[in-house]
Parts: C-alpha cells; structure tokens; sequence
C-alpha cells in the first residue's frame, strides 16, 4: 500500500475533526462522512483553473513590463545618471571658484602687506634711523647709549638709597627685575650654608686660630634670614638693577656714567659696565619688560622693598593742571588747587621774573577745565588773553562807561538759612571799610553818624533790618547818601569829603548805579587808567562786587589779585582781602594774590594771615633783600633761599600743602604767543 501524500493526510484529519465535531454538535454518531476523493477532485480542477489564469497574467505582465515600464526606467535612469553628472560639474566648478578666490584673496593680503610696508607706523616714528653697536656702547641716531648693572649691595641699604640715583643731572632709563624664589628651597640652601659655616668655626678653634668676624657676621645674618623667612616675614627674590645713560655727546655720556658708577660705589655697591653687550642692555631697560642681561644678585623683601624707585620730591596727580616742569628730575607737575584744605594761592616774584606769565597760564588751562577766572588787573596785562578766549574785558577809568555801585546787596544764596537783616547788616559793615579808604581819617563821631546815615539811606529804598533777601529791591547810591547826611547835624566835614565822589573831580565812577554784570568764563577788571589814590578804592570796590556775585551762586572760580601790595598799604582793604581769603572756600573760590614787593606785603599784620590761609604758594626769583623775608616766612633751607636768588626767568619753588618742588614754568608755542608779556615778543607779534 502506497503511503499518503501530505496533503491527503492534512485532509484526512481536517475530515475526521470536522465529522467529530458534527457528532459532538448533533448528538448523532451517524453522520455520514465527507467524500474525500470529490473534494480533491475539486480542488485539482479548481487548481489547475487558477494556474492557467496565472500564466496567462504573467504573460501579460511580461508584455506590459517590457513594452511600457522598461523604456520608463532606462528613461528614469538616464535622468539620474545626468543629475549625478550635472551635481559633479557644479561641485567641481565651486571647488575651482573657491581655489580663485583664494589665489585672489592670497594676492590681495600680499598686496596690501606691501602696502603696509610702504606706510608709516608707531614703529617707524620711534624707531632710530640708524645704530651702530661698539665695544662698550651703542649709537641710536647720533645719541651715545652706556649702561651698567650692579652686581654687589652692602650689608645694610637706607629707605632712600635710591634718591641720588633717580634725581641724578643726566637722560637715563632704570629697569628693576624681580624673580620670587621658592622659600624651601632657600631653607635648604640657608641650612646647607650655615652647615658649613658652623663646621669651618668648628675647625679654626681646634686648630687654635683667631675668630674670622666676618665667618661669624656671615653667621649671624644667615641664621636671622631663616628664621624670618621660617616665621613668613620675609621672602627671597633675584634682584636686577640696570641703568642706561643717553647723551648726544659721547664725552659727556661717558663724564655721566662716570659719575653715575661714583654716585654707587660712595654707596659701597658694584657696579659693572656692560661691555659687549651694550645692545642687550640697552633692550633691557626699554619699558618692554625684557631681561636680556639676566644678571641677578640675591636679597630678601626688607633691602628689596628700600629700591622703590619713586622717592624722589614730585608732585604729580591725576587731576588738575600742568604748572611746570620739576627741576629735580623733570617730572611734570600737575595738580588740582582745588583738593587742597583751600583753593587760594600767593605768588611772589620780583619784576620780569615771570609771575604774570605763570598766573594767565594757570587761568588758560583752568578755564579749559570748566572753571571761571575773574581778574584785577592793574597794568593792562591780561587784555590780550581776555581776547583771545573770548572773554570780558571792562576798563574801570573816570572815562569809561562801567560803573559799579558799592551799595549793591549780595544775592542770598539757596539752601542757606539767613536771619532777617544778616545781608543788610553785612554790606553795611563792608561798606564802612570802604568809606574810610575814600574818606581818609575820620573820628568815631562821625563814624557813628556814617552808621547811622547808612541804616536811613537804605530805609528810603525800603531795604530795612527785617528784611532777609532785600536784593530784589533798588539799592542806594552815594548820593542818596550825601543827601541823607546833609540833613543831619554834624556831618559838615563828611559831606564835604563824599562831594568830591559825588559832584568833583572823581566823580561819575563810584556815584552810579551798577550797569555791568559777571558772565562765564573770563572776566577782566582793567584799573590801569585811574589814578593812583583811586586805584585802591576801586579794587575795593571791585573786589565787593565779584564777592557779592560769588556769595549768590556755588560754582568753581578763580579770582586773581594782580599787585596787591596796593591793597595792604591801607588797613581797611588789606583786612578786606584778608576776609575774602578766610571766607573763599566756603564758596567754591580761589583767591590768587601776586606781588612783586614782598616786604611791602608781608609789613601789613594781614600779610602773613594771607600766606597762611593761602594753601598754595609760588615762589621765583627773588631780590636779595626780599629772599631773607621769605627764607623766614616759608621756612626755607639756605639751598632754597639760594635757589629763589640764582633762579632765571619762570623757575623758583612750587608749594602745594605740605608737599614743595623746584618748579620750571614751561608753555606750548601757541599758549606763549597768548600770554607772553616780553616787549620783544611782543613787538615781533605787531610785526
């Protein structure tokens, strides 16, 4: 018997399972059974039916594949194959395009570097045009260049060891190098060497010899050194110390570091010439913080800390102005009068020492700052700098047009609490001062009739004691005045003294109301035109009015009082000044006072209070008689008073607080041309 395909016996079970579960389904065991031979039968010609339609539509396919898809895709596939063509070509064409633009980008920086060349740097303008290196210096465009270092230092160095160096008479450039050194290794070596040290004195007594005091000194400061250094009070360093010297003249370069190497060994330190290595060192004491020379010397911070170099006097801060140059190692000095306790200042010089020019320097470049210049001037010294900065130039004469009322009231000034008939009372006591310098001598009768007549004549106007600003009314006037006291009994003799202001010969100055006002900026008071009895009177005057103006509003200001020994010849105006000297800070002013006759100035008991009170003072050259009463006013040394007597024109000694330089008064070519005072120059200008 032939086995069963697979298929049969997957038929005859499905067969058996599905007449079992009729069985099961129907409670019937006779069923009948399923004919397997017809089902097969079936599917065979089921089968062989859906083969042949297969095959038919397999041809089919076969045809449309190949009459329409397959041209399609050798279509498609040559698209594809020109779009990867296409996509190399651009890609190649970019690659080429970048390759350009690089060769054109390479040739332009080529160019422009060549450009560059051709340009000129910061380097080019500092560069020497030529150098020339010698055996034991170095020529930079005609200037000899000589250096030395120090390769010793005695055992003990002063706090101001470095002074003589720094203020040394010559060009020079210093450079201090500074290598910290680790503190254990020192230790070793300082233990190693004392070591050494105990072990060689060790040796010497057993063989009887004489103690050596510099094994055992040598001793003693290596034990105290590691003992320091232990505790962290002291540090080690390598210290390099190099000076070049510049001159044009090779004599005078060589006389100079001469000298130099005298100056160091009177200070018991070596020093060495740099020989074959003049241009090393002259690199190395370049501000280029480059150390060619590397030649160190040990030292530990106290001795270190001795070498700072800026010792030496200067007086030169971030704010302020340029007044000269310090002589004792041509630093510049700059400095801000207004940071000191207060802003006043006294200038004392004899004729043609350069105190006018000093004084219009400072006003020049403080009004560059900001700052307002107001100026008494008794010569007609400052017209020309009044022009050229445009400022205010107002000749006070029995000619002019300008007037100023010395019964003008004071503004009250804002955020200040004043009593009712403080202003009043302040500007009659001002004026009292005034009326003894124009009235002379007066008994204290009649100074009592004056007081009298002052409090009616500004009662007419309405101005009263309990009034706290009254200067919004219309003050009086001298006239208003002498009409008060002709109504008055035993005022015969003022009236006669004030008609000479009111209706004489000086009348039409001081008997009008005020018709100028202070601006900004410069304002120049010309007194050079009156006479010589008025001139104190008007600067009085004067002097009143710009303190009223001040006293009405804070801001910063100058005021210069040229000549003003004139002042303190009369009592009343030199305690005038001296009151606006004391009172200056409180309101933002510097008062500024020249003289060229100090002994004239200083013979008034408000001489010296001025001085006092005045925080910053000028001095240049001096007459012989006059350098004695300053050597005794300002506490000078001999050196110093000799200093004032052999000083040229523009130098002298420059004080500011505590703080005192030798002083150069130097200016640009363009701020001499504006406030030189020289004939000669001045005739060459008009030329």
């Amino acid at each position: 018997m032939s086995e069963k395909s697979l298929f049969d016996q997957i038929l005859d079970n499905t067969l058996g399972a599905l007449r079992k579960k009729r069985e099961a389904k129907t409670g019937n065991k006779n069923v009948p059974k399923i004919d397997a031979e017809k089902i097969k039968k079936n599917a065979n010609e089921i089968s062989k039916d859906l083969l042949d339609k297969s095959s038919v539509a397999l041809d089919k396919s076969k045809e449309l594949l190949e009459n329409k898809v397959a041209p399609k895709l050798d279509k498609a596939k040559q698209k594809i194959a020109s779009r990867i063509e296409e996509k190399k070509n651009q890609q190649a064409q970019k690659k080429e395009k970048a390759k350009n633009e690089a060769a054109k980008r390479a040739e332009y920086n080529q160019g422009e570097a060549e450009y560059q060349k051709g340009l000129v740097g910061l380097r080019d303008l500092l560069a020497p045009s030529d150098m020339k290196v010698n055996f034991g210096d170095m020529k930079l465009s005609g200037v000899t260049t000589k250096s030395l270092l120090v390769t010793s230092y005695p055992r003990y160095l002063s706090s101001n060891w470095m002074s003589p160096i720094i203020n040394f008479d010559s060009t020079m450039n210093i450079s201090h190098f500074i290598y910290p050194f680790d503190s254990e290794r020192v230790l070793n070596i300082l233990k190693k060497k004392v070591t050494q040290m105990q072990a060689t004195m060790r040796i010497n007594r057993e063989k009887g010899l004489v103690r050596d005091p510099a094994l055992e000194t040598a001793l003693q400061d290596a034990e105290e050194l590691r003992t320091r250094i232990q505790r962290g009070q002291e540090k080690f360093f390598h210290f390099g110390f190099y000076m070049t010297v510049l001159d044009p003249d090779e004599k005078k370069a060589e006389r100079n570091l001469k000298q130099l190497e005298a100056t160091l060994g009177g200070q018991l330190m070596t020093s060495r010439r740099t020989n074959l290595r003049a241009e090393q060192a002259y690199h190395s004491t370049m501000p280029i913080c480059e150390d060619e020379l590397d030649s160190s010397v040990n030292m530990n911070t106290s001795p270190l800390s001795s070498s700072f170099p800026f010792t030496s006097a200067t007086l030169t801060s971030e704010d302020g102005i340029l007044y000269g140059l310090n002589r004792h190692n041509d630093s510049l000095v700059i400095y801000d009068r207004f940071s000191l306790e207060n802003a006043n200042s006294v200038v004392f010089a004899k004729s043609g020492a350069g105190k006018s020019y000093a004084v219009k320097l400072e006003i020049l470049r403080s009004l560059m700052l900001g700052a307002d210049v107001i100026v008494i001037d008794p010569e007609n010294e400052y017209e020309d700098l009044s022009t050229t900065v445009g400022g205010t130039y107002l000749n006070v004469s029995l000619n002019s047009d300008k007037r100023i009322n010395p019964f003008d009231l004071p503004q009250k000034l804002k955020d200040v609490d004043l009593k009712p008939g403080d202003l009043l009372r302040s500007n009659i006591i001002t004026i009292h001062g005034l009326l003894k310098l124009m009235l002379g001598g007066i008994t204290a009768t009649e100074e009592s009739l004056l007081d009298k007549a002052l409090i009616d004549v500004y009662a007419i106007k309405g101005i009263t004691m309990d009034l706290v600003d009254p200067s919004g009314l219309e003050p009086p006037t001298l006239p208003d005045l002498q009409n008060v006291l002709e109504g008055m009994k035993g005022t015969e003799d003022l009236v006669k003294k004030i008609e000479k202001y009111t209706k004489g010969t000086f009348s039409g100055i001081f008997n009008m109301p005020t018709n100028i006002d202070i601006k900004n900026g410069l304002m120049v008071f010309s007194v050079r035109d009156l006479e010589d009895q008025l001139r104190p009177i008007a600067m009085y005057i004067i002097l009143n009015y710009i303190w009223n103006r001040v006293r009405s509003s804070l801001k910063k200001r100058l005021l210069v009082v040229d000549e003003a020994w004139t002042l303190m010849q009369h009592e009343d105006s030199a305690k005038f000044l001296f009151g606006l000297v004391k009172r200056a800070r409180k309101y933002y002013l510097g008062i500024t006072t020249i003289t060229q006759d100090v002994e004239d100035f200083l013979k008034s008991k408000y001489g010296k209070p001025i001085i006092t009170n005045s925080s910053m003072q000028l001095l240049l050259k001096q007459a012989p008689t006059a350098a004695e009463v300053l050597k005794t006013t300002f506490n000078l040394t001999d050196g110093e008073k000799y200093l004032l007597l052999n000083s040229g024109v523009g130098q002298g000694l420059f004080f500011a607080g505590n703080q005192h330089v030798a002083i150069q008064i130097i200016a640009s070519y363009t701020e001499n041309e504006i406030v030189t005072t020289n004939p000669e120059e001045l005739i060459k200008k008009e030329i």
